[in-house]
């Protein structure tokens, strides 16, 4: 709720992944920034590093993801709200999916 709060002027946005990288890593979790392109403000191609938030999963390179961008174009943010990259979501259809594949095997 806070991070929608500090977000709230920030426009939603679909970007596309370049690239990634190793970030860092503390306590054995990694963290992965991403080089993020989209149309900016004013319509221009935009490129910016993202860097991964510990509630975002399934983020790839090549993936288009959902993204929040500030009014002067100049920080984005993986918009962890959204279903595609919100790591409960993800981990809740994977296991729907698994589960679907799984029983599929025993109905075969």
């Amino acid at each position: 709720m806070f991070f929608r709060f500090l977000h709230r002027k920030w426009v939603k946005v679909t970007g596309h992944v370049l690239d990634s990288r190793l970030h860092s890593v503390r306590n054995s979790d990694a963290k992965w920034a991403y080089i993020v392109q989209f149309a900016g403000p004013n319509g221009q191609k935009t490129k910016l590093e993202v860097l991964e938030d510990s509630r975002t999963l399934g983020v790839a390179v090549s993936a288009t993801v959902p993204l929040l961008v500030s009014p002067d174009g100049k920080r984005a943010v993986f918009d962890r709200s959204d279903p595609q990259i919100n790591a409960v979501e993800v981990v809740k259809n994977r296991k729907k999916a698994d589960e679907e594949r799984f029983r599929g095997q025993l109905e075969n």
